[in-house]
C-alpha cells in the first residue's frame, strides 16, 4: 500500500547497485550560456549546442537513480524510496513500501517486464508502459520516464513546447497532454536533472515528484 493510500501507491524502488559505476557528484553547474543565446532560451529556441547536447544524453544506457518518489492525486497521496536500475533495454526494479507494507520486484525489457510480489505471486507486463498503472493505479509511462530524468524529450510521444533554461537544458517540455519541469541539474561528467515534477492537463490534481539524491553512472 502507499503508505495511507487506499490503492497500491506506496513503493520503494531498490535495485542492486551498477558494477563498476562512478556517482555523479551533486556539484552546483557554473558554465552558463552567452547573452546572445540567453535571448534565444527567451524566445523558446533550440539552443545551437542541443543537438550534441541530446546525442550525449542518449547514450546514457546503463545508470541507476536513487531519490524519492511522490504522488498526489484526488483522493490520495504519500512517498516512495525510489532505485532503479537500467542497463540497455533490460531493467530491475524493486519496490519496498514504508512500514513493511509490500515489497515488489519488477524485472523487464524494453518491451515487457514482470511483476513478483512479496507473497511469491506474479504477474505478467506485456507492455512496461503499464508497470505504474498496474501498481500504483497512475497511468504514468515508464519509457517517458526514461527519457526524462536523463533531461531529455520523451521520444516516444509528441513534443508540443520546449523551455530551456540559462545552461541550454531542458526547463519545461509539454508532450501529449504531460508537463514536464526539470530541475536542479548537477554531474561531474554531464548535468542532469535532480528535480523533476509532472502533472497532466486533464487531471490537475495529479501531481508527482520525483527528486533523486544520487546518480549512478556506467563507466
Amino acid at each position: 500500500m502507499y503508505y495511507h493510500f487506499s490503492l497500491p501507491l506506496t513503493i520503494t524502488l531498490v535495485c542492486l547497485l551498477l558494477v563498476s559505476c562512478a556517482t555523479v557528484d551533486q556539484q552546483a553547474a557554473e558554465t552558463e550560456l552567452s547573452a546572445e543565446e540567453k535571448q534565444a532560451l527567451l524566445k523558446k529556441q533550440q539552443p545551437a549546442h542541443w543537438q550534441q547536447e541530446k546525442q550525449d544524453r542518449q547514450q546514457i544506457r546503463s545508470w541507476e537513480i536513487r531519490g524519492r518518489l511522490g504522488i498526489q492525486t484526488k483522493d490520495d497521496g504519500g512517498s516512495m524510496d525510489i532505485i532503479w536500475k537500467q542497463s540497455a533495454d533490460e531493467f530491475s526494479i524493486r519496490m519496498i513500501a514504508p512500514m513493511a507494507a509490500g515489497n515488489y520486484h519488477i524485472q523487464g525489457k524494453q518491451d515487457h517486464a514482470e511483476i513478483r510480489y512479496s507473497d511469491g505471486s506474479s504477474r505478467y507486463i506485456d507492455d512496461i508502459n503499464d508497470i505504474f498503472l498496474t501498481l500504483l493505479e497512475v497511468d504514468l509511462p515508464t519509457s517517458a520516464i526514461k527519457d526524462w530524468l536523463r533531461g531529455l524529450p520523451a521520444s516516444e510521444i509528441g513534443i508540443d513546447e520546449v523551455q530551456w533554461n540559462e545552461l541550454g537544458l531542458i526547463n519545461r517540455v509539454r508532450q501529449s497532454g504531460w508537463n514536464v519541469e526539470m530541475n536542479k541539474y548537477a554531474g561531474a561528467k554531464i548535468l542532469l536533472p535532480h528535480s523533476i515534477y509532472i502533472s497532466r492537463d486533464d487531471d490537475e490534481d495529479l501531481d508527482i515528484r520525483l527528486v533523486l539524491r544520487q546518480w549512478l553512472l556506467d563507466d
